[in-house]
């Protein structure tokens, strides 16, 4: 098996506002599956880096910045670290902040082999993030790609965090995409064996059921069922 192998890994990816941490969040109540949001961390050393006033382009400062973080978080792991308020992480400078941080391939590399240590303790889990089923975990059991329109992405995340215009969220959630796809480092792209949904016109209840019954007939018992 290789180095990184773990239990039953379903690897969900997808843009910003696709869909993915609420039906992550259902497939891991339906089949009783540990979540890991791998974004979170990026976020967390985003955050650190703006509060420490870290130029967040500077790729030796930040990737020390996260290998402290790393020394600091022996107790705690910096994957699901809840000293730090998500509505925080999710602030508008954070959100400029995070591409910068989440395109540094030696940082890429550090949260990358967390994920996998992580996964190698769970038997079933679901992660969600970018590169999870193209370089995170490559073999994992089931993979999704969720996708949407930028105008429903930004008009969903107008109405999760009412922090901004709809003009405004619009506008990150393209730069954002560019970004994403556009990193030379684990670019965000779909898994070839993926399976693709596309949320812009279907209800949370219908993306879910689709993620399920594809879970189903690659033989994942279902634990219990959603309340």
């Amino acid at each position: 098996m290789p180095e990184h192998a773990a239990g039953t890994v379903i690897a969900v990816d997808g843009p910003a506002a696709a869909g993915k941490t609420t039906t992550c969040l259902a497939l891991a109540n339906t089949f009783g599956l540990r979540y890991l949001e791998s974004g979170r961390t990026y976020r967390i050393i985003a955050f650190e880096a703006l509060r420490r006033e870290i130029p967040v382009d500077d790729t030796r400062e930040i990737t020390g910045l996260c290998d402290e973080l790393l020394m600091e978080s022996r107790t705690e792991s910096l994957l699901t670290a809840e000293r730090y308020a998500s509505d925080k992480l999710r602030e508008t400078p954070v959100n400029v902040a995070v591409s910068a941080v989440a395109k540094i391939a030696e940082v890429r590399q550090r949260v990358t082999g967390l994920i996998r240590l992580w996964a190698k303790t769970q038997a079933q889990c679901v992660v969600e993030g970018r590169d999870i089923g193209t370089a995170v975990f490559p073999a994992a059991r089931v993979k999704f790609y969720l996708t949407a329109s930028p105008e429903v992405r930004a008009m969903r995340r107008v109405r999760q965090e009412r922090a901004d215009s709809y003009e405004n969220v619009l506008a990150d959630v393209i730069r954002r995409d560019e970004a994403d796809m556009n990193r030379a480092a684990s670019p965000l792209v779909a898994a070839e064996d993926a399976i693709r949904i596309d949320t812009t016109r279907l209800t949370i209840d219908q993306v879910t059921s689709r993620m399920a019954s594809a879970c189903r007939n690659q033989g994942l018992e279902i634990i219990r069922q959603c309340e």
